[in-house]
């Protein structure tokens, strides 16, 4: 008597294989999709934090000197930028190749076409408005604020008045929002006025943490609402 398989057996162990194929395809598609996205945002944190030194560069080697428009006029102010055009200029010293060629330059930071673009000219006064290199920091920018500190508030444009004119403010803030979703960049510290500031602000706030929980129980710290109340509620 010849041994096999019937024809029920046949099909069950058809189906059978079948949910493993369909399982299996949905494993490894699920696999590659969150690779996909895991990539995607290890890009962006390293093209917001190359994009975060940059500025930080830049802004930290600002020359105070009056800008200049593309017909040799000269500009209210050593450093302009606005929320409205959202765009920010000034002057910066650049390290060149070349002994002959003046180190400063005018740099310009703005969003055209949802990109966050850094444009740097042949020099700090140019008369050719197309005459610069551009980079492309952060791409798919969906919404960005500017906001410059002076006298310990935020202001939406620099200058502010005729005696910011000649002054570079003590912080300058970017805000982002990339394909609709908030990534804050951190604050770009200008000069030592501004570190003192943030170092104050700091120590501030951690004699708030440290009194806050001193003065709370276990309970209270395991539930950390009332403790987070105290944080915000304590004065100093």
């Amino acid at each position: 008597m010849r041994k096999g398989f019937t024809l029920i057996e046949v099909l069950v162990s058809l189906v059978i294989l079948s949910i493993i194929a369909i399982i299996s395809s949905n494993i490894l598609q699920s696999s590659l999709e969150t690779e996909r996205v895991a990539s995607k945002r290890l890009n962006d944190v390293k093209n917001i934090n190359f994009s975060s030194i940059i500025i930080k560069r830049d802004i930290r080697q600002i020359i105070n000197v009056p800008l200049r428009d593309f017909y040799g006029n000269s500009i209210n102010g050593t450093m302009i930028g606005n929320n409205i055009e959202k765009k920010i200029s000034f002057n910066s010293k650049i390290k060149s190749n070349s002994e002959n060629t003046s180190p400063l330059k005018r740099i310009e930071y703005i969003i055209e076409n949802d990109n966050f673009i850094r444009k740097q000219f042949y020099s700090a006064n140019p008369y050719d408005a197309n005459q610069y290199f551009e980079s492309k920091l952060i791409k798919n920018v969906s919404e960005m604020n500017i906001e410059f500190m002076y006298k310990q508030k935020w202001h939406s444009q620099w200058p502010i008045n005729k005696e910011t004119e000649t002054v570079i403010p003590t912080l300058i803030r970017f805000e982002f929002k990339k394909d609709k979703k908030d990534t804050r960049l951190k604050h770009v510290y200008l000069n030592d006025k501004g570190k003192k500031l943030f170092n104050e602000v700091f120590d501030v706030q951690k004699k708030r943490i440290y009194n806050a929980l001193i003065n709370s129980s276990s309970k209270e710290v395991i539930n950390f609402n009332n403790v987070l109340n105290k944080i915000i509620n304590e004065k100093i």
